[in-house]
């Protein structure tokens, strides 16, 4: 005889209690409408799993022409620099022929804003950061900014961050897995949650007094300081909404999950000139990234696995290379430059094969993990020589319970990435902005939606 509890569900953040201390349970079957008991609660509701969206940054570009498939459709053959992905083919759509913003050495600030966000020029809220916004308080951290430098890089020749704020800032990105690994699941007790508490309500009464000082300058300054106070005004308002943010979760226990092992020391300190430590931080930091998208401490990740400064050059060294990768780019049809080049790519898209891998690994309703996130491979380097924000490719990935229909090699010349941002936001369920992408996207992609 079947125990059958159909009129029973255990909420989706239900804790264990007792002694002082809380668990937070992972995901249950039991946790869905569609339970009946613990033997044959069905698979996940729809509309109950969260819908995620991750955008990765890999600086410097590619060998374009040895990763371009020369056939299209569902039935294309991989390229060598493609092949790590084979075993998720099914799982990708690999985009071709895009335009973005800027190519160079800063196309990495314009890649999700759709605008020339170099140093001074035109800024834009960023599309995760779009989206962590209409996702709101749903999940402890409304997005992760990650890369692998810890600083915006504007004022020198690399920007190193993805992501511009609602209120029109660069955010600084961290870079260190197992600090982000803390951060993310790290126990607290009673003691650290009032103290927690006690300097969120600090920071909230000394920005209250900041802001009602702030105000009394205002109408005693000329225009160019005021502009500078209006950029106060926008760090307070950032402020202002994590505060909230924190607030309401600063009571919710942390999941807990099993801790990576993150060595002795730095992951980041360990990556040495030769390119040495690059591929167990790299698998770290994407390690981090599943566990929180699983845990659902946060549905929007922006990430840069390899950026355009010394960072960028892990592999030229480990492939026997003399030069590195920025080098490399700028082959002017060199054949021994072009053939390391083509031996290096492969490498690197091997740890984003893993990072999918970790993705589809994980069971989640009818699906996995990667069914129900977008996951974006991504960069504005796309030239056959050097850098150029021409014939750009993208690998768009995951999505399938989103409803997202992979269609294996599409060819969009002179698309603007945008239009991918747009599908992506289409297939979260988020409304498009006014002004989404400065009014460059025209529409989402018709072939994925």
């Amino acid at each position: 005889m079947r125990n059958r509890t159909s009129s029973w569900r255990l909420p989706r953040r239900t804790f264990l209690k007792g002694l002082g201390t809380a668990l937070a349970l992972p995901w249950l079957e039991v946790m869905s409408a569609n339970a009946e008991d613990v033997t044959t609660a069905g698979s996940m509701a729809a509309h109950e799993i969260p819908r995620r969206a991750m955008f990765t940054y890999w600086g410097l570009g590619l060998e374009i022409r040895a990763f371009t498939p020369a056939d299209q459709g569902r039935g294309y053959t991989l390229t060598p620099t493609l092949q790590p992905l084979a075993p998720f083919k099914d799982d990708c759509t690999v985009l071709t022929g895009l335009t973005s913003y800027s190519g160079g050495h800063g196309s990495c600030s314009c890649l999700l804003t759709g605008v020339n966000t170099i140093r001074n020029a035109q800024t834009l809220p960023s599309v995760d950061q779009q989206l962590a916004s209409f996702h709101g308080s749903a999940t402890r951290h409304p997005s992760l900014v990650l890369g692998m430098v810890r600083e915006t890089g504007f004022g020198g020749p690399f920007p190193s961050t993805l992501s511009w704020s609602m209120n029109h800032t660069p955010m600084t990105p961290e870079n260190r897995p197992e600090v982000l690994f803390e951060r993310l699941f790290a126990a607290e007790d009673a003691t650290s949650i009032a103290a927690a508490k006690q300097a969120q309500a600090e920071r909230a009464s000394l920005l209250d007094s900041i802001r009602d000082q702030a105000k009394r300058l205002q109408s005693r300054l000329g225009a160019a300081d005021r502009d500078r106070l209006e950029q106060y005004f926008t760090a307070i308002r950032d402020l202002e909404a994590r505060i909230k943010v924190d607030a309401a979760w600063a009571d919710r226990p942390k999941p807990t999950v099993a801790k990576p092992d993150f060595g002795q020391g730095a992951p980041r300190d360990r990556i040495a000139s030769d390119g040495r430590g690059y591929r167990e931080y790299t698998r770290l930091m994407f390690d981090v990234i599943a566990l929180a998208f699983q845990t659902d401490s946060t549905r929007v990740v922006s990430h840069i696995p390899r950026s355009e400064g010394d960072e960028a050059h892990c592999y030229a060294y480990t492939s026997g290379s003399k030069w590195d990768l920025h080098s490399i780019t700028h082959h002017d049809e060199q054949e021994d430059k072009i053939a390391f080049w083509r031996k290096i790519d492969p490498m690197y898209m091997e740890e984003w094969a893993y990072f999918l891998g970790r993705l589809k690994g994980v069971k989640e309703g009818a699906g996995t993990l990667l069914d129900h996130t977008v996951a974006a491979w991504a960069t504005t380097n796309g030239g056959f020589n050097a850098h150029d924000a021409n014939q750009l490719p993208l690998i768009l990935c995951g999505g399938a319970g989103l409803g997202l229909k992979h269609q294996g090699h599409l060819v969009k010349k002179d698309m603007p990435v945008a239009n991918v941002w747009r599908t992506v936001i289409d297939r979260i369920g988020m409304p498009a902005p006014a002004n989404f992408q400065g009014g460059v996207a025209t529409g989402p992609v018709k072939e994925l939606a």
